[in-house]
C-alpha cells in the first residue's frame, strides 16, 4: 500500500435543522468537515490511513476536530494548532438555490499554511500526495501548496489535486492570483479531480464531462477525474498514466439520499485508495465503481465526514449489486 499525505483544511460544518432557508432553520448541529479532512478520514476508513497536514484553531472547536482525527486513526504529527477561531462552513438547507456553503471565521487559521511548514518527514516517506484547492484562496496557502506540489513532484510522488474552487472565498482583487495557482498546481499534478462547475468558475474550461477531462489533460496531468453528481463520474487518462490511455465511465448507484455533503470527498477517497493500491495493476473501471459506491453510501446519512463508509461496507455494497 502506498504511503499517502493529504494536505488542506479542517473545518466545522454547521448542518441546518428544519427550515426552507437559512433564516428559517430551527438551529444547527456541528460536524467535522473540510474537503481534505474528509478525504483523509475517508482513506483511513478504507484502510489507507494517510498522514495529514492541516491547521486547527486554538478554540474548543479545534479541540473537537483534533479529537475526531485521533479517533479516526489519522496521525496528528503534521497537525498544527494555531491561535484563533476555527472556520465554520454553514450548509444551506436541501433544495435551496445558490450557494451551498457559507464560510465564517478566520481564514488565516484554516487556510494560512506556511511554505516553511511543509512536513518534510511525512513527504519524504510518501509516494502519493493529495492537495485540496480551497487553501489557494489565501496568499500563504497558495505559496505553501505550490511548494508542496512542486516538492512532491520532485520527490517522484504521485500528486493529486482537487480543484474545489470556491469563488466566495476569493478576496477582492485576488482572483487572477488564485486561478494562476490552480493552473500551476494542475500542471504539477498527475491526477486532477474537478466538477464542471469548479472549472467553469475558474475560466480554465467551459466544457463538460469527458471533453472537460481532455482540456484538463492538456494542462499537464496524466489523469483527469470529472465528477458528475448523481450521474457518476468519468475518468480520462493519457498514455503516460500507469493504467494507460483510456476513458472509464460509471453512472453511479441509485440510493435514497439524505445528505450530499461530502459526497465528492468520499468519491475522491475511494478512488485514491484504489489507484494508490496498485497503480500499474489498477483496473480503472473497478476503481471508479468503488469510488462511486463509496460516495453513494456516504449520502445515506447526515453529515460529510461522519457518513463516510468503511472498506468492508463498500465491498459488501458492491457485491450486492454485481
Amino acid at each position: 500500500m502506498a504511503e499517502i499525505l493529504v494536505a488542506g483544511e479542517t473545518l466545522i460544518d454547521l448542518l441546518p435543522g428544519p427550515g426552507e432557508t437559512l433564516r428559517d432553520v430551527d438551529g444547527f448541529s456541528h460536524r467535522p468537515g473540510g474537503a481534505p479532512a474528509n478525504v483523509a478520514v475517508g482513506l483511513s476508513r478504507l484502510g489507507a490511513t494517510p498522514a495529514f497536514w492541516t491547521r486547527l484553531g486554538g478554540d474548543p472547536f479545534g479541540d473537537f476536530l483534533r479529537e475526531t482525527l485521533v479517533e479516526e486513526g489519522v496521525p496528528t504529527v503534521a497537525v498544527e494548532r494555531v491561535d484563533g477561531n476555527t472556520t465554520l462552513a454553514v450548509v444551506s438547507p436541501p433544495g435551496v438555490d445558490g450557494r451551498r456553503f457559507r464560510f465564517y471565521g478566520s481564514r488565516d487559521v484554516a487556510f494560512g499554511f506556511e511554505p516553511e511548514s511543509v512536513p518534510e518527514d511525512a513527504l519524504a516517506s510518501a509516494s502519493w500526495v493529495h492537495l485540496g484547492g480551497v487553501a489557494l484562496t489565501h496568499p500563504d496557502g497558495r505559496a505553501a501548496m505550490r511548494e508542496l506540489a512542486a516538492t512532491a513532484a520532485a520527490h517522484g510522488c504521485t500528486v493529486s489535486f482537487d480543484v474545489n474552487y470556491r469563488e466566495d472565498l476569493v478576496p477582492d482583487g485576488e482572483r487572477e492570483a488564485v486561478v494562476d495557482a490552480v493552473r500551476e498546481i494542475v500542471a504539477d499534478s498527475d491526477v486532477v479531480f474537478a466538477s464542471d462547475e469548479d472549472v467553469a468558475a475558474t475560466g480554465l474550461s467551459s466544457k463538460e464531462g469527458e471533453a472537460l477531462g481532455r482540456d484538463l489533460l492538456a494542462l499537464g496531468p496524466h489523469t483527469a477525474v470529472v465528477t458528475l453528481g448523481e450521474a457518476g463520474a468519468v475518468v480520462t487518462s493519457a498514455a503516460a498514466a500507469p493504467w494507460g490511455e483510456r476513458t472509464a465511465r460509471h453512472a453511479g448507484f441509485a440510493v435514497e439520499a439524505v445528505d450530499a455533503t461530502g459526497a465528492g470527498d468520499a468519491f475522491t477517497a475511494g478512488l485514491i485508495a484504489r489507484l494508490a493500491e496498485g497503480e500499474a495493476d489498477t483496473d480503472l473501471d473497478e476503481a471508479v465503481a468503488f469510488a462511486n459506491a463509496t460516495a453513494s453510501m456516504s449520502v445515506r446519512e447526515e453529515g460529510g465526514m461522519t457518513a463516510l463508509p468503511a472498506k468492508a461496507d463498500v465491498e459488501s455494497f458492491l457485491a450486492d449489486r454485481r
